[in-house]
């Protein structure tokens, strides 16, 4: 789900019975259902799992999503009419392998576009972007960000005031909490920092992350060992993490 400046807001889904990728939105009256417009945003084969969606400072919706049927990460963006199948440009980001599961999808305040996934065939975290013409395969710069052990899984990206990116996932390997971090040439795998945030337990899985007005970072996260919410920051300048729900 995702809110644009008029506070319209936007979801992108899995359609289970047909295998697409869907979209939905709603300006005003929310609560009622005849006031969301959905529309199937790509139909070619099964597609649509792990969706993501972000809007950007045109008010521009995106949206990334994983092709079972190529094994590959996609696509898709529309600029206006987007309850109109037809408005919507659709791209294979990556199809090396089979690529593209727990995407995970944010804007720059530049308006490029960044993408975190996981690549099942290698075990690792991968990371797309694009600046510019994002339609076109060719746009794209993808890289692995992590290949140590089985890592990647339940990948969320956040970019910060200064536009650089920031993922959370999980390390199955050693059944962590990960983090990696870049602040620029982050299309070259040397650029990036990656770290363990939670080693405590079997952690990790499902992970989110969020960007506070002072650039702190805020993790929520699955603790599989003892069936809890947990909760990681550096607000304080260095990682401190917390059982929120037990």
């Amino acid at each position: 789900i995702a809110i644009d400046s008029n506070d319209a807001v936007h979801i992108s889904y899995y359609d289970q019975h047909v295998d697409d990728l869907k979209y939905a939105t709603c300006s005003s009256g929310c609560t009622t259902a005849s006031n969301w417009n959905d529309v199937s945003v790509d139909t070619t084969g099964y597609v649509g799992r792990w969706t993501s969606i972000a809007i950007d400072s045109n008010d521009a919706v995106h949206i990334s999503y994983y092709d079972a049927t190529n094994t590959g990460l996609k696509y898709a963006t529309c600029s206006s009419g987007c309850t109109t199948t037809s408005n919507w440009n659709i791209v294979s980001v990556d199809t090396t392998g089979n690529v593209g599961w727990w995407t995970s999808i944010a804007i720059n305040s530049n308006n490029a576009v960044h993408i975190s996934y996981y690549d099942s065939t290698n075990d690792d975290l991968k990371y797309a972007t694009c600046a510019s013409s994002c339609s076109s395969t060719s746009s794209w710069s993808k890289v692995t960000v992590d290949s140590s052990g089985d890592v990647g899984k339940y990948s969320s990206v956040a970019i910060d005031s200064n536009d650089a990116v920031h993922i959370s996932y999980r390390d199955s390997t050693n059944d962590d909490l990960k983090y990696a971090t870049c602040s620029s040439s982050c299309s070259s795998a040397s650029s990036w920092t990656t770290s363990t945030i939670d080693s405590v337990g079997n952690v990790g899985s499902r992970t989110s992350i969020a960007i506070d007005s002072n650039d702190a970072l805020h993790i929520s996260y699955h603790d599989i060992t003892n069936g809890d919410l947990k909760y990681a920051t550096d607000q304080s300048g260095s990682w401190a993490n917390t059982t929120v729900d037990s």
